[in-house]
């Protein structure tokens, strides 16, 4: 087997110790849907935000339905594999398959655990979907003792696949995931400290409730107040860091973003980067009036919005007509992208205009 195959870090089997340490804070509800989808479905998804928690919350749920597995659960950590045609060989190496060099890697590796019993957990598939769905569909269809749980900022779009979304955490997990312990440790957030809450509360919508953000942010107050860190977040996100995590790209929170912004198609970071001038929820037609140039047709902008929102880079608001929201840190990366584009200034002025004025469609060509 190539040794490249074995790129990624993979366990066969999940434990305790693949979570972070102190266990999962605030995903009762999150896990027991993935549970509740794996009873009816062979192939679930957890998608979500960058930095929101899929690969916690979907661990846990597996370690939730380990017993109903009679061969097991295997783990395959794909974040640092960049070779598409390598996924059935990782899928192998993770699961201790023999290799075999009679047929295909896919169908060597659907041969294999057709008579099986097991879950199969992919972590992190988002810069590997073409492969990812090839292969689900493959084993679903050829291997029906087997059952996919991925993590992924994007759905894989296989048929039959079930959707779960992981949201940024309730306000009092966020408090509790960010507090230290000394300081949080009364029941209710009306038994707690007002002022000191507030200003954690404060911190937490700032970081848009996201666990990574939130435990990266927790690390600064060994060295300073809840005070000093809401306000060094006016000035953007660039110290938050973890130099201690496993994954390259979870070490800071830029490089988490930044793992987005790569998987984008060039037409969907300049939108992305026009969009960040929006300060609440839009629509649709609120971005055409703003970010349509001679760069963005009313097509891109259109199709480009929908595919943001499929991405996990923009929240939908519920109702009808569609309405969207651009989370805090999203946005941030988005306008250090309108300031390298030298674009701030026009697109800040457009959406000024627009929100004075007649929301008329103007083309700024």
């Amino acid at each position: 087997m190539p040794e490249a195959s074995a790129a990624a870090h993979t366990g066969a089997v999940i434990h305790l110790s693949d979570l972070n340490p102190g266990g999962l804070t605030g995903r009762a509800a999150e896990t027991a849907a993935i549970r509740h989808s794996l009873a009816r479905s062979r192939l679930v998804t957890v998608t979500g935000l960058p930095g929101v928690g899929k690969t916690a919350t979907a661990i846990t749920a597996a370690l939730g339905v380990h017993d109903s597995f009679p061969d097991g659960v295997a783990l395959v950590r794909l974040d640092t594999l960049q070779d598409e045609a390598l996924l059935p060989h990782t899928i192998a190496a993770a699961m201790q398959l023999p290799d075999t060099f009679a047929a295909s890697p896919l169908i060597s590796l659907t041969d294999q655990l057709e008579g099986k019993r097991m879950l199969l957990l992919l972590d992190t598939c988002e810069h590997l979907l073409g492969a990812c769905a090839a292969t689900t569909s493959a084993i679903t269809e050829l291997c029906p003792g087997i059952q996919v749980l991925a993590t992924s900022r994007e759905p894989l779009r296989v048929p039959g696949e079930d959707l779960i979304a992981i949201q940024p955490l309730p306000v009092r997990d966020a408090v509790q995931l960010l507090g230290r312990p000394e300081d949080w440790r009364l029941g209710r957030p009306e038994d707690w400290q007002h002022g000191r809450y507030r200003v954690a509360r404060a911190v937490c919508e700032r970081l848009d409730r996201l666990p990574l953000a939130l435990g990266m942010a927790a690390r600064q107050l060994a060295f300073g107040s809840l005070d000093a860190l809401l306000t060094g977040l006016d000035g953007g996100y660039g110290f938050l860091s973890d130099p201690s995590a496993s994954v390259a790209r979870l070490r800071t929170l830029h490089a988490a973003i930044g793992w987005s912004h790569q998987l984008c198609t060039p037409a969907e970071r300049l939108l992305w980067a026009r969009l960040a001038v929006f300060e609440d929820v839009f629509s649709v037609k609120d971005c055409l009036e703003v970010c349509v140039t001679t760069h963005l047709s009313d097509e891109t902008v259109t199709v480009g919005v929908a595919m943001l929102a499929e991405r996990s880079l923009l929240l939908r608001e519920s109702g009808e007509p569609p309405r969207y929201i651009m989370p805090r840190v999203i946005r941030s990366y988005g306008l250090g992208m309108l300031r390298r584009l030298s674009e701030d200034e026009e697109m800040r002025r457009r959406y000024r205009r627009w929100r004075s004025g007649p929301r008329r469609n103007e083309v700024w060509s």
